[in-house]
């Protein structure tokens, strides 16, 4: 028998699913709101569930880093930055206790992952740094604080969190390529609009679900 809190989670991959339709659309306040609605109710299910507060912390300021990606500017661009910074250091948060000592080096792919995650990192870091400008900076905190969640991610045994993880990285990386090296006229961008939801969302449903049964 279905639980309000599958109802939750179903009706937010559904609007979440329902988003690629709506994507290509005018960037409306209707279209921000639909944006941020599949967040918001993989938050509500967290609460339902009784998942740590800091999970749903974290999805809440993905949700306020989502409404301010819905619109262009470079305001909105910062805000968004911002929003998500505080998002993966709450996650990061949430991921901390979890972590089991010595764990990354008893399984031999997880500080390779570490090290890809790191040159991963540099290299999208030297591909937009030209175009980033005076965003630079932020861009490079935000970095920093991603490098830590993934890598704290590798010391939880459930390898879905670090799944999770990374699917939220491409996402990221997607984002910044868009952003900083193609542009809006690139063959790349209406293909990237979608992956970035893609992976963004597939990110916080495997996050949200696996986290909450922590």
């Amino acid at each position: 028998m279905a639980t309000p809190a599958t109802g939750v989670l179903m009706l937010s991959v559904a609007l979440g699913l329902g988003y690629f339709w709506v994507l290509p659309r005018p960037k409306t306040t209707w279209r921000a709101v639909w944006k941020t609605l599949p967040i918001l109710l993989l938050a509500a299910y967290g609460l339902l569930v009784g998942a740590p507060v800091l999970l749903i912390i974290a999805l809440l300021l993905g949700a306020v880093g989502d409404a301010f990606l819905a619109f262009d500017g470079a305001r909105a661009f910062v805000g968004g930055l911002v929003a998500f910074l505080l998002s993966h250091l709450v996650y990061a948060a949430v991921m901390a206790p979890l972590g089991i000592p010595g764990l990354v080096f008893a399984e031999g792919w997880r500080p390779v992952a570490g090290l890809l995650l790191l040159f991963h990192t540099l290299i999208v870091v030297g591909l937009i740094r030209r175009e980033a400008g005076r965003l630079l900076p932020a861009i490079l905190a935000y970095v920093a604080v991603f490098l830590l969640v993934g890598w704290t991610a590798l010391r939880i045994a459930n390898p879905w969190v670090v799944v999770g993880t990374a699917t939220f990285i491409v996402s990221d990386t997607v984002l910044a390529l868009r952003r900083f090296r193609w542009g809006p006229d690139h063959r790349f961008d209406s293909p990237a609009a979608y992956a970035v939801w893609a992976t963004y969302y597939a990110a916080q449903l495997i996050l949200t679900v696996t986290l909450s049964a922590a």
